[in-house]
C-alpha cells in the first residue's frame, strides 16, 4: 500500500492562470538542475514526481508546450513562468517534472547552494551568427533565447558589469539574474517575437520570448513622474537624476548569454524572499 503523503507544496505561474498542488511523501530537500541548454537558459530546477502527485486547481488555458532535442516544457504564455516538463533523454527521460522555482514555500537559494543534483540531458547546441554590419561597434557577449527569434548584443564586457540575483515573486520563478548595463551599450532584436508582462505598480516589463518563453532582457519603466510632486526642493534634482539613471538601464538575464558557464560568473544573491506577493483570485 502505498503511504499517505505527508506534505504538500501550492504552485501557481506569477500571474496565477495556471495553479496546482503537489503531493509528496517528503518534504523538499533537493532538485535537479540539468544542464542542457533549455533548462540553463530557464534555470529550472526540476522535481520529478510520481504519478499522481500533481492536481491542476486552475488552468485558464494559458500554458504554452515548447520542445528542444532535450526536454519538453510548458509555460504561461502571459507571465512566462516555466511549470512542468518532461526530459526526452538522460537520468529524468519519462518522468513528470515540476518547477520547484514555482511552488509556494520553498526557497530555491537553498537548494542550489546545497543539495542540486546535475541531470545532463541531450544538448541542443547552436551558434548565431552575428547580427549587425561590421561597421557596427562589436558585440562582446551574443544572449538569446532558445529558439532564436529574440537576441541581444551586449558592447560591454560582462567582467565590467555585476550580475545580481534575488528571490523576489517574479524574479524566482524566471531565475532572472541580471546585468544592468545601459542601453547605449546593448542592441535588442526581435521585440516582435515577445510578450511583456506588467504587475504590481509596473515600473518594469518582464520580456520573454512567445515561443519558447525564454527570458532574455526585462524593460525599466519607472515610476510616473507625478510620484517626485512631494519631494521637496532640496532633494528633488538628486532624485530625478537617479530616476534618469534607472530609466537608461537595459537589464539583460546572464543566463541566456551564449556559450557562458554560469559558475564562472560571480553572482551577487539578495535573499530577500516573496514578501509582498499577493496572489488574486
Amino acid at each position: 500500500m502505498e503511504p499517505e503523503p505527508t506534505s504538500s507544496y501550492d504552485g501557481n505561474c506569477h500571474c496565477g492562470r495556471y495553479r496546482f498542488e503537489v503531493s509528496l511523501s517528503a518534504r523538499i530537500s533537493s532538485s535537479f538542475a540539468c544542464s542542457c541548454t533549455l533548462c540553463a537558459k530557464k534555470g529550472y530546477l526540476w522535481l520529478a514526481i510520481p504519478e499522481g502527485a500533481l492536481k491542476v486547481t486552475r488552468d485558464d488555458g494559458c500554458l504554452t508546450e515548447y520542445q528542444s532535442a532535450a526536454a519538453r516544457d510548458k509555460f504561461c504564455g502571459h507571465c512566462g513562468t516555466g511549470v512542468v516538463g518532461e526530459h526526452l533523454d538522460g537520468p529524468l527521460r519519462g518522468h513528470l517534472l515540476v518547477n520547484i522555482r514555482a511552488l509556494q514555500g520553498v526557497n530555491p537559494f537553498s537548494l542550489e547552494a546545497s543539495d542540486a543534483i546535475e541531470a545532463v540531458a541531450g544538448q541542443d547546441t547552436r551558434l548565431f551568427e552575428p547580427l549587425t554590419a561590421p561597421s557596427d561597434p562589436p558585440a562582446q557577449h551574443l544572449l538569446s533565447c532558445h529558439c532564436g527569434n529574440v537576441k541581444a548584443e551586449l558592447l560591454a564586457p560582462l567582467s565590467s558589469l555585476q550580475a545580481k540575483e534575488d528571490n523576489c515573486s517574479s524574479c524566482v520563478r524566471n531565475a532572472f539574474v541580471g546585468v544592468y548595463p545601459n542601453k547605449d551599450q546593448v542592441r535588442l532584436h526581435g521585440k516582435e517575437h515577445t510578450s511583456e508582462y506588467q504587475y504590481g505598480r509596473k515600473y518594469i516589463g518582464l520580456v520573454h520570448c512567445k515561443a519558447c518563453g525564454v527570458n532574455v532582457y526585462n524593460t525599466v519603466y519607472g515610476p510616473p513622474l507625478s510620484v517626485f510632486d512631494s519631494v521637496p526642493p532640496e532633494r528633488k534634482e538628486r532624485v530625478m537624476a537617479a530616476y534618469r539613471k534607472n530609466l537608461a538601464l537595459q537589464p539583460l538575464n546572464v543566463r541566456t548569454i551564449e556559450n557562458l558557464d554560469l559558475e564562472s560568473v560571480k553572482v551577487e544573491k539578495s535573499d530577500e524572499g516573496t514578501e509582498g506577493y499577493v496572489l488574486g483570485p
